[in-house]
């Protein structure tokens, strides 16, 4: 395997040294720095800006136990069981049991979370919930608010360095464990170092052809820990979620129809009217996702027809545009008269469950590296992700490596730092053009042969071609964001493609028809 994707000739060293560097701005990044101790200097590294994220785009909310009528027996059980029996049950507990905490946390930090005319907070019902324990924000904009919130404190932290606009390359290692991580500022590579080093990069969605993800879920942070030789788990168990907008898509990125809408009412239906989901689960619309998205992509292939339909007839206007203004203001703009008219929905490729293996702690196999948000498999998630425990996994684990590193410090003084020492690749790149080509086959791979309902053969084809296209750049030369983009993207397709075709049981989100 290609250790580095940087050539250590052109790389440039400003003496740059933090205590600890964060890569990712969303949800778990940035709850992890504010959990740093005050005394450590840190510095994230970002994509884009704080709006760039998945953490951004979560419409439902975040599940914690907050009502009397609520249990954390209960909230456990409906994780394993969505889990399809796959979750570290561990793990779960530490989830669940954190909780109510972290939303004390939240509001103290001035997370405003919905309430009623009373003053009490307002928890709604999503799939695999047994009762209502999801908690929002703005209606639909919960990930919007949340990330706002914590981007704010975080930009009035002294100790806390962003980066914006900032690619991630690698994260170097040496004798000692981690030592920092190589970034592209858009004009040249540099070194960072570091002995305490978070991954908290986000997801793949992006190497599918449709996906709710923003653009820049390229899988880049569990590439670079794979380079790094810490392991991956689970990585066949990619979520599709049922209800992506079938209108309006953006660049192969689908607006979300959140899960919360089908909470409070809102029926799956066919073109022919019919409740499709009333004698398929003992939860109707609100099974587990694995479940109603295959029942819908089943019911499509018999009807024939591109899309199902979510009705919402039974919610008055004023409801739903105050409970749901996102959803309500883009399928306005669509043309779509909710909610009289019904919304055209179909799956899409929305959660990894897989990605850097780690323990409760947020530790990966190697010293001062952590992984945390969906860039990490704790074992939460199992093969089949519950509702709404996302927004909570990122910050409880977010928390976590940073109270690991608060308590493990390895010290930037401890050890010298050196440059990486890289390959040399003397073989050309192939040029833009053909790179596009090569990232538009693999989408189109994922989406057709590795999707919510597999088959063995196509699997096997999938792999097959997408190592080819990881072999063709493995030792090229490469220098651009682009060619780094999609060295990180065949090297992740190929490792899910791998490891969907080494498991061949069914099982939630993994799903063999033969």
């Amino acid at each position: 395997m290609r250790r580095y994707l940087f050539n250590t000739k052109e790389l440039v060293n400003n003496n740059e040294i933090f205590d600890v560097i964060i890569v990712g701005g969303g949800l778990a990044g940035l709850y992890c720095a504010l959990n740093v101790d005050p005394s450590k200097s840190v510095a994230i590294i970002v994509k884009g800006h704080i709006d760039g994220g998945s953490s951004y785009l979560a419409q439902g909310g975040i599940a914690a136990v907050t009502k009397k009528w609520d249990s954390f027996e209960s909230h456990i059980k409906d994780t394993l069981t969505a889990g399809a029996g796959h979750c570290d049950e561990s793990a779960v507990k530490v989830l669940v049991t954190e909780g109510p905490e972290i939303i004390n946390d939240m509001i103290r930090i001035g997370v405003p979370f919905d309430k009623d005319e009373n003053g009490e907070i307002i928890v709604t019902r999503e799939g695999g919930h047994s009762c209502r324990r999801i908690l929002h924000c703005g209606g639909d904009a919960t990930g919007k608010i949340m990330t706002e919130t914590l981007g704010k404190r975080a930009m009035e932290r002294e100790n806390i360095k962003i980066f914006f606009d900032t690619f991630f390359v690698d994260v170097t290692t040496d004798r000692n464990g981690t030592s920092g991580v190589v970034v592209n500022d858009g004009e040249h590579n540099r070194v960072m170092f570091s002995r305490n080093v978070v991954i908290a990069t986000g997801s793949i969605g992006q190497l599918y052809k449709y996906s709710t993800n923003p653009k820049n879920s390229t899988g880049d942070g569990i590439a670079a820990c794979l380079r790094a030789g810490t392991p991956c788990k689970d990585m066949e168990f990619v979520q599709f979620h049922p209800t992506a907008l079938a209108k309006g898509v953006e660049n192969g990125r689908m607006f979300l129809v959140s899960e919360a809408v089908r909470g409070e009412g809102g029926i799956l239906k066919n073109s022919k009217g019919d409740a499709f989901m009333y004698n398929k689960h003992s939860l109707r619309d609100l099974a587990p996702r694995d479940i109603v998205t295959r029942e819908i992509l089943k019911d499509l292939q018999k009807t024939g027809d591109p899309f199902v339909y979510l009705d919402v007839s039974d919610m008055s206007e004023e409801f739903f545009a105050s409970r749901f203004p996102t959803i309500f203001q883009k399928c306005r703009s669509l043309g779509i008269h909710v909610p009289s008219e019904h919304i055209p929905v179909h799956p899409t490729e929305h959660y990894m469950m897989g990605g850097v293996k780690t323990d409760i702690h947020a530790r990966t196999a190697i010293s001062g590296l952590y992984a945390c948000g969906e860039t990490a498999c704790t074992g939460v998630q199992g093969a089949n992700r519950l509702a709404s425990n996302s927004t909570l996994e990122c910050l409880v684990f977010g928390r976590r490596a940073a109270l690991q590193i608060n308590g493990d410090f390895r010290s930037p003084d401890g050890y010298a730092f050196v440059l990486p020492e890289s390959e040399v690749f003397e073989e050309k790149c192939p040029d833009d053009e053909e790179i596009d080509k090569d990232i538009q086959y693999m989408k189109s791979l994922m989406t057709k042969n590795v999707g919510a309902i597999r088959h063995t053969a196509e699997l096997e084809y999938a792999h097959a071609e997408l190592d080819r296209i990881y072999d063709k750049y493995r030792r090229k030369n490469l220098s651009t964001i682009k060619q780094y983009t999609v060295f990180n993207a065949a090297m992740a397709s190929t490792v899910i493609a791998e490891s969907a075709c080494a498991r061949r049981e069914s099982i939630g989100s993994h799903y063999i028809v033969d």
